[in-house]
């Protein structure tokens, strides 16, 4: 499998997990690649093992019931240099390819020559076939793309026993196996003749090279490599963290858990965790409203008529209203104080004069409030004082 990466400045592909709920899961790696109608993207290749050809395979889930289309290249900036690769033209290679949307998978029309220590880039543009005009809410979801030795150039398959190889892999359909996502559990005869092609493709078998904190041992499977990984790990060698998880370490991983409406997708940052919150949320998870907010996931504006910048998550009552004000929406003056403290009233709350202040020896008030008619001060008097 190629390793994916996003063109420079591309703004139309997104990286997304579906949550199949207990069905078979349908990609590979890290997830699908969310390709916008007439985005691209780039695949660099730089790993291969043996200089021959390979058939080149795209695996791909449309959204909808369209059918679409890649327009795909293959070029490298390094001339190749081996005996078997060196002599082909073009140095790039391009390819017009449907994308039938009852498919899960297309073969490319003709495979190409890679060698090793050869950097390539197949570079893809994807659209919606048989339509003139790109709509911008139509997407493809790419998994991968797999370069499938033709392994009738190896070592092997020549001479007299190659017809019986040929015809076994065939009999057993054990190439058609590596199509589909993810594989099906391999035929005997098939795993037999499968790991013959592995080592003669890699001069023999591979070291496990289980990740020391993301398995379980270190040992892997026999087929393919695989170790067995600690929870939320993937990888061959479980050296990285799932998709929807994050903080790879001795324990593993630990799940996202990104709040489904306060975050943009499930996916959080693999080191700290943070997921990408919605505008007006905040919080590792995006669980919360924004500093003077409240109410989520419909966070509003905190209202307490400017005496306060912050009120409850939940209840949204404010908060240390200054002042003199009090209130859920800091709408009234504290007692011994008197006013109209609402927003825009342009009054403010002041000490009632029952004689003295609130908080001087000569106060003798609990309230007081102004009478409408006379606008003079009508104070509440503690118990054993009286007004005049």
């Amino acid at each position: 499998r190629a390793k994916l990466c996003r063109c420079p400045a591309q703004l139309d592909v997104e990286t997304v997990v579906r949550d199949n709920a207990g069905r078979m899961v349908t990609w590979t790696g890290l997830g699908f690649a969310r390709v916008r109608d007439g985005a691209g993207l780039t695949f660099h290749v730089d790993n291969v093992p043996y200089p021959m050809d390979y058939e080149l395979l795209l695996r791909y889930e449309p959204e909808s019931a369209e059918d679409w289309e890649a327009v795909v290249s293959v070029s490298s900036r390094v001339l190749p240099t081996s005996s078997r690769c060196g002599n082909l033209l073009p140095s790039e290679q391009m390819y017009r390819e449907s994308l039938p949307h009852s498919q899960r998978y297309v073969l490319l029309s003709r495979p190409f020559c890679f060698e090793p220590s050869t950097p390539y880039e197949v570079t893809m543009r994807l659209q919606r076939a048989s339509v003139t005009q790109r709509h911008p809410g139509a997407f493809i979801l790419i998994d991968s793309l797999v370069l499938l030795p033709r392994v009738s150039e190896l070592p092997g398959f020549h001479g007299a026993e190659a017809a019986v190889r040929q015809e076994e892999l065939e009999r057993y359909q054990c190439l058609e196996v590596f199509r589909m996502a993810p594989p099906h559990p391999l035929a005997q005869a098939c795993a037999r003749l499968v790991c013959s092609v592995s080592a003669l493709m890699h001069g023999g078998g591979l070291p496990c090279q289980c990740d020391p904190q993301g398995s379980r041992s270190s040992e892997c499977q026999v087929q393919g490599g695989q170790c067995e990984c600690k929870p939320h790990v993937i990888g061959r060698r479980c050296d990285r963290c799932a998709p929807g998880s994050y903080g790879f370490g001795p324990l593993g991983c630990s799940p996202c858990i990104c709040s489904p409406e306060g975050s943009v997708s499930q996916l959080c940052d693999e080191v700290s965790g943070q997921c990408q919150c919605q505008p007006g949320t905040v919080g590792r998870q995006c669980d919360q409203c924004q500093p003077g907010h409240w109410g989520f996931p419909a966070c509003r504006p905190c209202q307490c008529n400017g005496h306060a910048e912050e009120c409850d998550p939940r209840t949204g009552t404010c908060l240390r209203c200054r002042d003199h004000t009090g209130g859920r929406h800091c709408e009234r003056c504290q007692d011994g104080y008197y006013g109209n403290p609402v927003l825009g009233s342009g009054q403010q709350c002041r000490p009632c004069p029952c004689p003295g202040y609130p908080g001087t020896r000569h106060y003798h008030g609990s309230a007081c409030h102004a009478d409408d008619e006379t606008h003079h001060i009508v104070c509440l008097c503690a118990p054993g004082y009286a007004g005049e």
